[in-house]
């Protein structure tokens, strides 16, 4: 265990911050809580370093911290009604530097506060979606902190730097970006990071970065790029959600460095973790169990009493197997199947880049709904539909029973996870029951008499079925379809079609082909001329002759 002032290194960088003055500016903000009789403080900065310094002070002045998720109108409520002061990045840079009387603390011994019970309130949705509020104090972080790092594989005297994508504001970012941190004496990334090559250029300027991480990100890193594979990254960790094995095996194996999954909650902390292998590990403080459910449920001194979870489970005596939530597990027929085990079968195949798989929600059958590879689109391209769902099942075959393998399918190329990497059950229902008829339109540019729109050729588009099930591509009518449904948009309103010239079609539009409608209004000659490209080709053109129309006279 380190004592954090113990030396006048740095806490963090850019600017550099010294540990001395660091804990300065942390004990000044202590005695001007203390001074403005300040009993709960609501904390919210950007800075992970100022975060840091401000949330020390507040566990020194034992003043309650409360942690919003973000500042919406209903945490701005929140946080109105529980707390006498907000603390942000510009509040803190003047908070307590009035306090000139400040003792010399030249050493601030984690020992000293592992005793602390000063509240941290930290506002979560709960699993029906309404807002909860979960209350931790500095005494579990600290003891959290204190079991994470006697099993995580880095040395706590390496002169780590972390870099995170996660917020600060939520438990696994507190832990691991702020209190891990503090008690191994590392230094803190300033700033959340939410994307790959911001992390790599955080990284780059430092002799060995630590990640904290989601799957959601991780999954989507280009494991070939030259500037990540010169990154001096000592390790990542990751939760929020399983991360794929193979994704897993490829970080590992590419980066040539550890990545080790943390399995917990908001209620009860980091539970366990695991590296390279299947089987979980508690950590030492944990005891665990199943309920009659075959529910997990956990132990420790960093939860008040015993906390039960909704994850199912098969406890080894060499680790534990998650199966998945209660929820995730189905009866179908009169057997008992994990949603999550056919994901991760699933998720084995070369086709696959991601999945999801839950009940329809108007139907008692099975949808898989995925995310394909390059290799997995190339496939349904050139074989179709039909052919791609057959192989998956064939595949399938080989792990589930065949009353177990879905029965709806749906694909696509990325599958819209949030930050803590879960799929909404609204994203999910909406996916099921909707029929895909358009493109994926995600640029558009209007001017007084033109209108270009981006888009993309969904993998799902319903056209792709029945008669072009084995080569799919656009129908022609249905590209001209698509052109009228846009001319509303350019003129403001409907116009009635006389004749159709120089229709051209002159190319074919497929699953993912990107795609590029350019509409032309010519008031003199009442056309609108219309040109469809996908990569620069032309795939059809044509004018629409607009009827003109007389007004009628009495």
């Amino acid at each position: 265990m380190n004592e954090l002032s113990s030396s006048n290194s740095p806490v963090t960088f850019d600017p550099i911050w010294q540990r001395d003055d660091f804990f300065h500016r942390s004990a000044q903000i202590a005695l001007q809580l203390q001074q403005d009789n300040i009993r709960s403080v609501a904390l919210c900065c950007e800075d992970a370093a100022y975060f840091a310094c401000a949330l020390l002070g507040c566990f020194t002045a034992k003043v309650r911290v409360l942690l919003p998720p973000n500042l919406l109108a209903e945490n701005r409520l929140w946080i109105e009604r529980n707390a006498d002061l907000f603390i942000d990045d510009r509040l803190f840079e003047q908070l307590g530097l009035t306090q000139k009387q400040v003792k010399n603390r030249p050493h601030f011994d984690v020992y000293s506060e592992m005793h602390n019970q000063t509240e941290i309130w930290l506002k979560t949705s709960g699993s029906s979606g309404e807002a909860k509020i979960i209350v931790k104090t500095a005494e579990q972080m600290w003891l959290e902190a204190q079991q994470l790092a006697a099993v995580l594989p880095f040395k706590t005297e390496q002169r780590i730097h972390i870099v995170g994508s996660v917020s600060v504001q939520h438990l696994y970012g507190l832990t691991f970006r702020i209190m891990l941190p503090l008690f191994n004496g590392w230094t803190i990334g300033r700033k959340q990071q939410l994307y790959p090559e911001y992390l790599i250029a955080e990284s780059r300027r430092h002799s060995q970065s630590l990640w904290i991480s989601s799957p959601a990100l991780l999954t989507r890193l280009n494991l070939a790029n030259p500037d990540l594979l010169s990154c001096p990254i000592v390790g990542m960790i990751s939760s929020g959600g399983a991360l794929a094995e193979k994704v897993a095996e490829n970080i590992s194996n590419g980066l040539k460095c550890p990545l080790v999954e943390i399995y917990g909650s908001s209620e009860t902390g980091a539970i366990a973790f695991r590296q390279s292998t299947k089987l979980w590990q508690t950590l030492p403080d944990m005891r665990i169990g199943s309920d009659e459910r075959g529910a997990l449920w956990v132990e420790s001194k960093r939860i008040t009493g015993r906390e039960q979870t909704a994850d199912a489970v098969e406890i080894h005596q060499q680790g534990f197997v998650l199966l998945g939530r209660i929820d995730r597990i189905v009866k179908l027929g009169d057997k008992r199947v994990s949603l999550v085990k056919i994901e991760q079968d699933l998720q084995q195949h070369q086709w696959i880049k991601d999945c999801y798989v839950a009940q329809h929600p108007d139907l008692q059958r099975v949808v898989a709904w995925l995310a394909l590879s390059e290799e997995g689109i190339e496939m349904l391209r050139e074989k179709g539909r039909k052919t791609l769902i057959e192989q998956l099942r064939q595949s399938l075959q080989q792990t589930q029973e065949k009353f177990a393998l879905p029965r709806f399918w749906r694909f696509t190329d990325e599958l819209p996870r949030n930050s803590q990497s879960k799929i909404s059950r609204s994203d999910f229902e909406q996916i099921c029951r909707q029929q895909l008829t358009d493109p994926l339109w995600f640029e558009q540019h209007k001017e007084e008499n033109s209108l270009r729109l981006s888009g993309k050729i969904p993998l799902d588009l319903i056209y792709f079925k029945g008669h072009f099930a084995d080569f799919p591509l656009v129908p022609g009518v249905v590209e001209l379809q698509w052109v009228m449904d846009q001319i509303p948009h350019l003129l403001g309103r409907d116009i009635v079609v006389e004749r159709i010239d120089n229709l051209k079609f002159q190319q074919f539009l497929r699953p993912n082909d990107r795609l590029d409608l350019s509409l032309q209004w010519d008031a003199m000659k009442n056309r609108v001329a219309f040109q469809l490209k996908s990569n620069d080709k032309m795939c059809g053109s044509g004018l629409i002759i607009s009827k003109i129309e007389h007004n009628e006279s009495t």
